[in-house]
């Protein structure tokens, strides 16, 4: 009796893994949820609408029902494990013939999917239920095949994917978002595209093309996709906005009402309002709502900065940043300094900008000044220039100024590029909205940074406008003992 309950158990076993394995074939939304413990096998699975969506049409293209497929949504929304990762793996257990050329904007991004889909590929879940097998001779990596002919091979965005073709081509995030306000850059990664990666089908005709990415600017890859109207092009929005778009397999947004969340179980609207606040309206436009605003006229506008009496008492932050220059002639660069502060609520203030032409002598004498006003909790950075004279400013600089906290920065990237999170901040989140999220405490230096910020790259002086940018990244993204203080200043 214990053996027929053994052999009974077993054979009960045979066939739930049989079925699982059919369920898994027929649907890729199945075989996500099914996959997922192999790769988070700490996180229960949280699927959505949106996940259907990705995998509907996903596996419309392997069927052959869709050739291109283009799909806009957040990140953090699961579009990489879907497509770089169970995608290709699911493919095989329907054909594993199949050749995948995979690409992401950066080798690292790249080869992590490809390893986190081979680690499904040798996972025993995998192996009892699908009839694939890794070849040996090659197999590493970034380029690995199964024993029925079937390769993935991984690459990044400017890569050539070792000349081979492929019958299945996705790339997952072409642009680095850092980078793309770079004209040069982004025209790079779509040249890339149109003259490399689309020329390594094995069939033009037959074979099939998926492009998934988040928008990051009005000009970028998407942007030319639409522009060839060929593409299926699949917009999920992290809140609802109605479109006429129809998809060619009959599928359609679930959501109704305007502003109904994409998946409020991942994202909620407390999460929302605080990505709403950090992005600031123009990234926020594109990264969620997939519609990138236009830059009309240049990237910031006189009417978005409210003037105001003074900053908040209490404050989170607060930079003083230099862009130093080292002459006084007549039409040499300004040394200009930025103080900003952060409040509680994440409203940016410009308190003063010290601006001058000055010989270096006197730039000493201004930034020592200055730094007393501000009082010893006042960090302050310096944007450092490139080479020897650069570091030995910033090393002569940090003796005058023991006592405070000051540190030099290298800048990195196009100006236009350093300036974007000054706009993002400072638009109005929308159009009911008469302000932006940078203020300006009223000063006689309000005009003079005024104009110089409105006219941006027309102006012939940017020594205020990159000061500025500095004070927010400072603000933003980088690290300083005193703001870990969390003091509050008067």
């Amino acid at each position: 009796m214990q053996t027929d309950q053994i052999v009974a158990n077993h054979d009960l076993i045979a066939e739930l893994i049989a079925l699982e394995s059919e369920l898994g074939k027929r649907s890729l939304y199945n075989y996500v949820e099914m996959m997922w413990p192999v790769i988070e096998p700490s996180a229960s699975f949280v699927g959505g609408f949106h996940l259907e969506a990705i995998c509907e049409h996903e596996q419309a293209v392997f069927e052959g029902q869709i050739n291109k497929l283009a799909i806009n949504i957040c990140p953090r929304s699961g579009k990489s494990i879907c497509t770089s990762v169970a995608f290709p793996t699911w493919g095989w257990t329907r054909e594993p013939r199949t050749k995948f050329l995979c690409a992401s904007y950066s080798a690292d991004l790249s080869l992590e999917l490809a390893t986190t889909a081979r680690t499904v590929l040798d996972s025993p879940w995998y192996q009892e239920r699908f009839e694939v097998q890794l070849a040996q001779d090659q197999n590493n990596k970034s380029y690995y095949r199964n024993t029925m002919t079937g390769y993935r091979i991984s690459t990044s965005v400017g890569g050539s994917a070792t000349g081979k073709g492929g019958d299945i081509l996705i790339v997952d995030d072409p642009h680095n978002l850092k980078l793309i306000e770079s004209d040069v850059i982004r025209d790079e990664d779509k040249r890339w595209f149109l003259k490399v990666w689309s020329t390594r089908l094995n069939n033009k005709k037959r074979d099939r093309q998926i492009v998934i990415m988040q928008r990051g600017h009005e000009d970028d890859l998407m942007h030319t996709l639409e522009e060839q109207g060929d593409w299926c092009i699949l917009k999920l929005p992290t809140e609802y906005t109605p479109t006429q778009w129809t998809s060619p397999i009959g599928w359609t947004d679930p959501r109704t009402t305007e502003g109904e969340l994409l998946s409020p179980e991942r994202l909620g609207h407390t999460e929302l309002a605080v990505i709403k606040r950090e992005l600031g309206p123009v990234d926020y436009s594109s990264q969620h709502g997939q519609n990138p605003l236009p830059e009309t006229g240049g990237m910031f506008e006189r009417s978005w900065f409210e003037i105001v009496p003074y900053a908040p008492k209490k404050t989170q932050n607060r930079v003083r940043f230099w862009d130093a220059a080292g002459s006084e002639t007549k039409n040499s660069a300004y040394t200009a300094g930025t103080l900003m502060s952060e409040d509680m609520d994440g409203v940016f203030y410009v308190e003063d900008v010290q601006r001058d032409r000055l010989v270096a002598a006197k730039v000493d004498k201004l930034v020592k000044q200055t730094a007393m006003l501000d009082g010893t909790l006042v960090e302050i950075v310096e944007e450092q220039e490139p080479g020897s004279a650069g570091k030995a400013v910033i090393a002569a600089r940090r003796k005058l100024l023991a006592g405070y906290s000051y540190k030099g920065v290298t800048a990195t990237g196009e100006k236009s590029t350093r300036w974007k999170p000054l706009a993002s901040q400072a638009r109005p989140l929308s159009t009911s909205d008469t302000f932006g999220n940078v203020k300006l405490v009223q000063g006689e230096w309000n005009k003079a940074f005024l104009d110089e910020v409105v006219a941006n790259r027309r102006s012939r002086f940017k020594d205020q406008l990159d000061s500025a940018a500095g004070a927010l990244h400072e603000l933003r993204v980088a690290p300083s003992a005193l703001r870990s203080m969390k003091a509050v200043w008067g």
